[in-house]
């Protein structure tokens, strides 16, 4: 006797198979149209700067075109370091970033936005000089190799000394040695060079939170914080450099070292001024 046939499965009833992972798209490292926005605004206000509109055409006493300026930049220039680390983690080998904020240059778009955006912005706003937080996490286990792990880890800090080191020249080019300049716009260019070159200076302490402290702890394979700790000493070394006496031997140091590249110290005063308008 034969045996009936098994009753056919529902389609509801039929294995499903797993979705495949989303191929990699180009989109996903397209600049954000928040950045190109930010950058718009930010060379908007640049040009404002640029032509003293303030004074010139609204007769007003105050300079808030400058601090826009210095502020956008930062946030450009904050948004380049974490773009930096997080393209060399995923050059060796951690795709986790990829398609985030952090590789298409959405700066409001990060996932720790509070240690990556908002508390070096409150640096600058309170303390008139620069310091990174912390840098994004990257997936260490998809990186092989300890000095590429160093790498990625320092890849903040050599963003701040290139990008000083371009505005450095482009104020040289504006405004050659022993010029004198009114130009708002030369001198926000020249403090937000001392933004980056102080951010740089800073992170070579080995203090966690800081990139030489992670690169430190990724080539020993030790000393690796949390990221609480992280934040804290990164809060810490602000609250160091901020305080009166350390803050005076700070600032005159970093005048010498701009005053060898013939940079007036008043300029980065004058600049110091633009980060609080009102």
């Amino acid at each position: 006797m034969s045996t009936p046939d098994p009753a056919p499965q529902s389609a509801a009833e039929e294995p499903t198979a797993a979705a495949p992972d989303p191929a990699p798209s180009r989109t996903d490292f397209l600049p954000s149209p928040v950045f190109l926005l930010l950058v718009g605004v930010t060379a908007l206000a640049g040009w404002l700067s640029w032509t003293r509109a303030e004074e010139t055409v609204l007769g007003w006493g105050s300079a808030f075109a400058p601090f826009l300026f210095i502020l956008g930049g930062w946030v450009v220039c904050l948004t380049l370091q974490q773009y930096v680390r997080s393209l060399l983690a995923h050059r060796f080998g951690d795709r986790a970033l990829r398609g985030s904020g952090y590789l298409r240059l959405n700066p409001f778009a990060f996932r720790e936005l509070g240690a990556t955006l908002v508390l070096p912005v409150a640096f600058l706003l309170v303390g008139t000089f620069g310091l990174n937080g912390p840098a994004v996490q990257v997936d260490r286990s998809a990186i092989r190799g300890r000095s590429r792990r160093a790498l990625v880890a320092l890849g903040g800090l050599l963003t701040n000394a290139v990008l000083a080191a371009a505005l450095a020249v482009a104020v040289m080019l504006l405004a050659p040695e022993g010029s004198i300049t009114n130009n708002w716009t030369i001198v926000a260019l020249m403090f937000l060079c001392f933004l980056n070159a102080s951010a740089a200076l800073l992170n070579l302490l080995p203090v966690p939170g800081t990139d030489v402290y992670d690169a430190l702890a990724e080539a020993l394979d030790r000393w690796r914080p949390s990221r609480n700790a992280a934040i804290f000493g990164t809060v810490a070394l602000f609250a160091v450099v901020w305080c009166p006496p350390v803050h005076a031997v700070f600032m005159d140091g970093m005048f010498a070292l701009f005053d060898l590249i013939g940079v007036n110290a008043l300029y980065l005063s004058w600049g110091q001024t633009f980060v609080r308008p009102w």
